[in-house]
C-alpha cells in the first residue's frame, strides 16, 4: 500500500508537465494561427533585396504618453540621400500593427515587386490603435474619451517625417486599412486633406452610430466621425487640394451597400474615385487576394500627378450589386449572431460574446440609420 502511495507524487508531476506541455502547444497553435490565419507565408524571391523593420517608440501629445509604431525601411534605404514616399495602414479589431507582417506579408511582397519592378519602393508605417494594448480592443481610429487615437496617428505621421528620409509631401503619402482601419482611414484622410491625397479603404464603413467608443456622443460628434456626413463640408477643400480614393468591399459584406455612396459622395467631391465589390465578405479571404495590387496602387499613387476629378466614380466591377441588408456575411467573430426580425440578436451555436454582439448591434445600426436631409454631396 505505501509503495502505491509514493507512486502519485511522480503521477501528479508528470500529469502537470503533460498538461502545461498540452497548453503550450495549444498556445503556439493559436499564436501561429493568428498570426497567419492558415494563409501560407510569402516567400522571398531569390534576387530580392531585403528592407529593415525598426518598432519606434515616442511620445503622443494626442494620447498624452509614450506610444508606438512599425515601419518597415525598403531596400537600399539610408545608403544615399533618396527619398520615399509613405504607406500608412491601419488595422482593424480586433488586430494590432503585426497583422501586415504574419498575415498579409506587406514587406516580404513589397521586396518582392520591387525586385520584379512592380512598383517604387515605399516606406511601410503600421500604427498601432489599441486601447490599452489590448488586441480585442476598438478605438475606431477616433478622438473619443477612450483616447485620441485620430489624433496620434497625426503624430505619428510628424514622427515619420521628422525622423526618416520620407517625401513630406500630401501627394507621397497614401492611409489604408481594413474593417475598422478602413473606417479609421477615411475618418482620418477627410479630416486632414492638406496631409493626405491617397486614400484605400478596405472593407470600410461610413456610418458612425452611438455604440462603443462613442457610446455617449452627441450628434454633432456623430456627424463629424460619419464620412457619409462630414464629406460634404470638406467638399471646397477637396476642390483646392485633390484627392484619390480607392474602396473596395466583399460583395457579401453587411456593409456593403455602403461603399458605392461613399464613392459618390467623393467623386461629388471632386475626387478621383474607383471602387469596387469583389466577390466574398468580410475577413483575409478577401483581402489577402488583392494585396499585391493594393501596394502597386499605393506606389503608383503616389507619383502620379493629382488632378481635380470628373465628378463621376468609376467602378471595377460594373454590374455586381451589395448583398440585401441583414443577409451578408459577418465577421467570424459575429458568426454566431443572428439578426431576427425587430432587430433581436440571438446566440447560434458557436459563442455569443457580449462584445461580439455589440458589434453586430452597430453594424446593423449602420445599416437601418436614415440618410439626413440637409444638402450635401448625396441627396
Amino acid at each position: 500500500m505505501r509503495r502505491v502511495i509514493a507512486r502519485w507524487p511522480v503521477v501528479a508531476t508528470l500529469t502537470v508537465a503533460l498538461t502545461a506541455v498540452g497548453l503550450v502547444g495549444a498556445y503556439s497553435y493559436w499564436e501561429s494561427y493568428y498570426q497567419h490565419r492558415g494563409f501560407q507565408t510569402v516567400a522571398f524571391l531569390p534576387h530580392a533585396q531585403r528592407g529593415h523593420l525598426e518598432t519606434v517608440r515616442f511620445y503622443s501629445a494626442a494620447l498624452h504618453r509614450r506610444a508606438d509604431y512599425l515601419v518597415y525601411l525598403p531596400p537600399g534605404y539610408g545608403q544615399s540621400t533618396r527619398r520615399y514616399p509613405t504607406y500608412y495602414l491601419l488595422h482593424g479589431s480586433p488586430g494590432r500593427p503585426e497583422v501586415y507582417l504574419g498575415i498579409a506579408n506587406m514587406p516580404v511582397r513589397m521586396d518582392n515587386l520591387i525586385s520584379r519592378h512592380r512598383m517604387a519602393p515605399m516606406i511601410l508605417v503600421m500604427p498601432d490603435g489599441r486601447i490599452g494594448g489590448s488586441t480585442y480592443s476598438d478605438s475606431e481610429w477616433a478622438n473619443t474619451p477612450s483616447g485620441n487615437y485620430a489624433g496620434y496617428v497625426i503624430d505619428v505621421v510628424h514622427d515619420v517625417d521628422h525622423r526618416f528620409l520620407t517625401i513630406p509631401n500630401r501627394r507621397d503619402r497614401v492611409i489604408a486599412g481594413f474593417s475598422a482601419g478602413a473606417y479609421g482611414a477615411t475618418n482620418v484622410f477627410l479630416h486632414n486633406i492638406r496631409l493626405f491625397a491617397n486614400l484605400q479603404s478596405w472593407s470600410g464603413y461610413y456610418l458612425e452610430t452611438r455604440t462603443g467608443v462613442f457610446a455617449n456622443a452627441s450628434h454633432a460628434t456623430l456627424a463629424d466621425n460619419s464620412p457619409l456626413d462630414y464629406i460634404h463640408r470638406v467638399a471646397g477643400l477637396i476642390a483646392r487640394f485633390p484627392v484619390r480614393a480607392f474602396l473596395f468591399v466583399g460583395r457579401d459584406d453587411d456593409d456593403s451597400p455602403q461603399t458605392q455612396p461613399m464613392a459618390d459622395a467623393l467623386a461629388t467631391a471632386g475626387a478621383i474615385v474607383s471602387y469596387a465589390l469583389y466577390r466574398g465578405g468580410h475577413d483575409w479571404q478577401l483581402w489577402h487576394a488583392h494585396l499585391n495590387q493594393l501596394l502597386i496602387l499605393a506606389s503608383r499613387d503616389a507619383t502620379a500627378p493629382l488632378t481635380r476629378g470628373a465628378g463621376v466614380a468609376h467602378t471595377l466591377t460594373p454590374g455586381v450589386v451589395p448583398i440585401p441588408h441583414g443577409e451578408g456575411r459577418r465577421h467570424h467573430r459575429r458568426r454566431s449572431l443572428q439578426v431576427q426580425p425587430g432587430g433581436t440578436i440571438t446566440k447560434g451555436n458557436v459563442t455569443g460574446h457580449p462584445r461580439a454582439e455589440r458589434r453586430a448591434r452597430r453594424r446593423r445600426d449602420r445599416r437601418r440609420r436614415p440618410r439626413p436631409s440637409a444638402p450635401g454631396p448625396i441627396a
